[in-house]
């Protein structure tokens, strides 16, 4: 068990991971915006269903990481 200093290793990958994984969401979210901008299509709920899941997985994953502190 960690010192109340320390922050668990499995939360410290949990962080590190949701984050990276938000980043991409930031990234699709962005490309969506300019898709929908230039092309004048409008974004699927399929694209947008995907972009809702890559963010609940890393909110997922940070309740179980903080659950164990």
């Amino acid at each position: 068990m960690a010192s109340k200093s320390e922050i668990p290793r499995e939360v410290v990958t949990a962080i590190v991971q949701s984050s990276e994984r938000l980043e991409g969401a930031a990234s699709i979210l962005a490309m969506l915006e300019e898709k929908a901008d230039t092309s004048g299509e409008g974004v699927k709920s399929s694209e947008l269903a995907a972009v809702r899941s890559i963010v609940e997985m890393s909110v997922n994953q940070l309740d179980e990481a903080w659950e164990e502190v």
